[in-house]
């Protein structure tokens, strides 16, 4: 049984057992520390909070947490556990860029106030334009009033609205409840091997599940310490993720695969030889599809520092399951396997590989489902991964339609009971577990078949060493559907880049492997592709730029092998 029924209670645990010991450290651009909180201060600073949530009649209704990354922000999120509010983590605001999400997340959510610092209430940008909605400045809250007495909330309770990044639609809020994240928590712990010795370090913005789920709450749980830095101070410079693990002696982290390639872009640079990773023993791979190629370059790059590749753990998860769903044990390493025959139909370049993301933890089930018949199939054979457990969340915010087909799916092999999460996304099951390959909404259906756009993504990189992420996506068009592929140049080739012998190698390539001739492909500056909060490339927004003409393409190639350089077609747009 578990110890806590909500985070507050373990917050309250862990004050009164470590209360001097750090629970966050925050980092500055530079990689200096920049503040800290312990234990028994974050407490009491949340109930502070939860004090004032209480006292303005908020308790139980939704808050917007709006604040920069720093350590604010977590004790703002404890003070809404405390009080028994719905949190909800709005991505800051950037001198406009950003807003209009804002403001849809404020209107969506029907907030009933804002938490915020006051110094960045004062600064451009912050929030305009919220109407009448009130602001609680948790900087300037007295921390000398004594425990407060509240009510707990019930472990059935909305704990947070998780709003989901949109990689292939709009934003939706995901209901979790204050079970879901302890029981989240729980399967964290065992998956992860937490201890209180542990020490993590995060770069990921809170408002992504990965950063707050994985990195902040599952900390506190395992009365560990968490190191904290600004995505932006990962972004500008790649290797200050690796020099704070460096620094710290951190033993666990987390990030996407983008994240691990950026790090092998920069691993000949002489800060890099002063890394000692050896500390590290459990870096988690997820948020996005796991590559096991950008994995092994990463291991390679960086084994003279102490990186243990057995360190490595591929995951799969996503915000309606709370966060993790399946995860490969601890020091396992990662392990990649090749494609079925046909992915749901779909058709896998030859050759490619897949990383196996291992199996649930703590009473969650998975299946691997035929979408169109709902009938579950046998290990080996590819289709939707479908989930059940206590972490899966309790359905979509005001959304009853969607919340009933993703969260109550019915197997056509069982007899009616619990539903299922119908996770869109595409794997098979083998030996060691989960193979995720693809999603399924993003399949490129050309003339019957089904093709897995990041397999044209992977294939097309292959090509050429300046090439890095690309988007694959189809347009219609009056004689059949066209598909178009979207490339970026990396930085260093961007100036020599030869970009129509690029073009004509992708275009082979894709059509001695797919018996594809691609419509357009499009070379981009650095950057350039639309990406979610997490990473992720949003492909339908690509789509959408590419129809309008607004992408920061490089000058267009004329080449024969691409369909649209054929007597008779014309660019659209």
């Amino acid at each position: 049984m578990l110890a806590d029924s909500t985070l507050a209670e373990t917050l309250s645990r862990q004050a009164a057992r470590f209360p001097d010991k750090a629970a966050f450290r925050f980092l500055d651009h530079g990689g200096r520390e920049r503040e800290a909180l312990t234990y028994g201060a974050l407490n009491r600073r949340a109930l502070a909070i939860a004090r004032a949530i209480h006292a303005g009649g908020y308790a139980g209704r939704r808050i917007v947490l709006a604040y920069p990354p720093g350590l604010d922000v977590v004790s703002a999120l404890f003070g809404c556990f405390h009080a028994g509010a719905t949190a909800i983590l709005a991505p800051a605001s950037d001198h406009g860029r950003g807003l209009d999400r804002i403001l849809a997340i404020l209107d969506d959510a029907d907030a009933a106030c804002i938490l915020a610092s006051r110094t960045v209430a004062n600064q451009p940008g912050f929030i305009p334009d919220q109407g009448n909605l009130p602001c609680i400045f948790t900087d300037e809250l007295p921390l000398d009033h004594g425990e407060a007495v509240l009510a707990a909330p019930r472990p059935e309770a909305i704990a947070l609205l998780q709003y989901t990044s949109g990689s292939t639609g709009h934003p939706r809020a995901v209901m979790l409840t204050h079970a879901n994240l302890i029981h989240q928590q729980a399967v964290l712990a065992c998956a992860l091997g937490s201890t209180p010795a542990d020490i993590a370090v995060s770069w990921l913005p809170l408002y992504h599940d990965m950063g707050l789920v994985g990195a902040v709450l599952q900390s506190v749980h395992a009365g560990g310490t968490c190191v904290m830095m600004a995505p932006l101070s990962f972004l500008q410079r790649p290797l200050r993720w690796l020099q704070a693990i460096s620094q710290y002696r951190a033993t666990v982290s987390m990030a996407p695969t983008f994240a691990y390639e950026l790090c092998t872009r920069f691993g000949r640079r002489p800060d890099a030889a002063t890394l000692d990773l050896s500390s590290w023993r459990v870096a988690i791979c997820g948020g996005e599809t796991v590559r096991p190629q950008a994995l092994q370059a990463f291991a390679a790059c960086f084994e003279a520092a102490g990186f243990d590749r057995r360190a490595i753990m591929p995951a799969y998860g996503l915000a309606e399951a709370t966060l993790l769903a399946t995860s490969v044990p601890p020091g396992s390493g990662l392990q990649a396997y090749g494609a079925p025959g046909g992915i749901a139909g779909s058709l896998p370049a030859p050759g490619t590989v897949f990383a196996c993301c291992g199996k649930p933890w703590l009473g969650q089930q998975l299946a691997i489902v035929d979408p169109e018949t709902s009938r579950e199939h046998p290990a080996g054979e590819a289709g939707e991964i479908w989930l059940q457990g206590p972490s899966v969340a309790v359905g979509y915010w005001n959304r009853p339609a969607e919340t009933t087909e993703t969260f109550h799916a019915q197997r056509a092999d069982q007899a009616e009971g619990t539903g299922w999460l119908r996770t869109g996304d595409l794997g098979y099951l083998c030996a060691d577990g989960l193979v995720v390959t693809g999603r399924r909404k993003d399949l490129i259906i050309v003339r019957g078949a089904n093709i897995n756009p990041h397999a044209l993504e992977t294939l097309a990189a292959a090509c050429d060493d300046g090439l890095t992420d690309a988007a694959a996506f189809a347009i219609e068009q009056d004689d059949g559907t066209r598909v178009i592929l979207m490339q970026e140049v990396s930085r260093a080739a961007l100036r020599a880049i030869d970009a129509a012998g690029v073009t004509g190698k992708v275009a082979a390539a894709i059509s001695r492997d797919f018996g594809l001739t691609l419509y357009d492909y499009v070379l981009l500056r650095p950057g350039a592709l639309p990406r979610t909060t997490s990473g992720k490339i949003q492909r339908h927004l690509c789509r959408n730029s590419y129809l309008a003409g607004d992408m920061a393409r490089l000058p267009p190639i004329e080449h024969p092998a691409l369909a649209r350089c054929r007597p008779g077609r014309t660019m659209p747009g």
